[in-house]
């Protein structure tokens, strides 16, 4: 574990963050969003640059609270990293500054928080590979193209869960890639979680009838980072609903069927408030013999 007794309690960086040509692809109602996975390799970055010890693979109450857009032309953005430090975690988030009031005075937006857990016993996560593969009731299957072509619309560098999408009342199971664009991955390439919650929204536009987006986990734990052109099998279980909020666990496991990750209570929610509707095909008798 760090030696974090003697930091700072808080304090805030300023950071020019240089935008991948690849997250251009990642486009939500016309605007080019920086990702959630992207966001929190940021955050772990600044927080290796400033305290190198730290550990980075316990994460824990994330939270994505408001989307970060990339204006038209744009390779850099302005931000801010703030950092909390104890001895036993490191609560860092990711903000902007806009101006208000006829640009007289500026207002703080927070864009992601995540915290990263310095326990010496932390829990190892383990599931069984041949469970998670099978589902669980009426099963369908959604074929990658149709996902990319009418339900997340995103680009080519985000188009990696591969193959059909199975999916049931109890979960979904695909295999998805780690990307082919160079990213950091220094938390493991972002595309393979990335891909994962595509599979939790494709669940929630089925049997929920809501185009979701990420918004936040209680738990992520990375035992084997993920790496660019690898494949990895990927099982979303629905955990429950909380209001508006969709809850899934995740498992990532490698072609071996060892667990390269879990992520416990990812939050998905519909930040549109229903002005995005799944096409109809999709819910098609997801409510019979419910």
């Amino acid at each position: 574990m760090a030696d974090l007794s003697r930091q700072d309690v808080t304090a805030r960086y300023p950071l020019s963050l240089f935008v991948p040509p690849y997250v251009r692809d990642h486009v939500f109602q016309g605007k080019v969003i920086f990702p959630a996975v992207e966001a929190m390799i940021v955050l772990a970055r600044a927080v290796k640059d400033r305290h190198p010890q730290a550990a980075l693979f316990h994460l824990a109450c994330a939270s994505f609270p408001r989307m970060l857009e990339i204006a038209p032309g744009r390779d850099t953005l302005d931000v801010l990293v703030e950092m909390e430090v104890a001895a036993d975690r490191i609560r860092a988030s990711l903000l902007t500054t806009v101006r208000i009031k006829n640009a007289t005075m500026r207002r703080t937006l927070e864009h992601a928080r995540v915290t990263f857990l310095q326990e010496d016993d932390v829990f190892q996560p383990a599931a069984d590979f041949r469970t998670a593969r099978k589902l669980g009731g009426a099963c369908i299957c959604v074929p990658s193209a149709s996902i990319y072509r009418e339900l997340i619309p995103f680009g080519a560098s985000y188009q990696n869960v591969i193959g059909d999408l199975a999916v049931s009342r109890s979960g979904a199971f695909a295999e998805v890639s780690g990307g082919q664009s160079p990213a950091d991955s220094l938390l493991g390439s972002p595309f393979t979680l990335d891909a994962a919650m595509h599979a939790a929204c494709v669940w929630g536009q089925r049997f929920a009838g809501r185009v979701t987006l990420p918004v936040g986990f209680a738990g992520r734990m990375i035992v084997a980072q993920t790496h660019p052109g690898r494949f990895y099998p990927v099982r979303i279980s629905p955990a429950e609903a909380r209001g508006e909020t969709l809850l899934f666990d995740v498992w990532i496991f490698d072609q071996e069927g060892a667990v390269c990750e879990c992520i416990r209570g990812l939050g998905m929610r519909d930040v549109t408030r229903g002005d995005l509707r799944p096409p109809q095909w999709i819910g098609e008798g997801a409510w019979e013999n419910s």
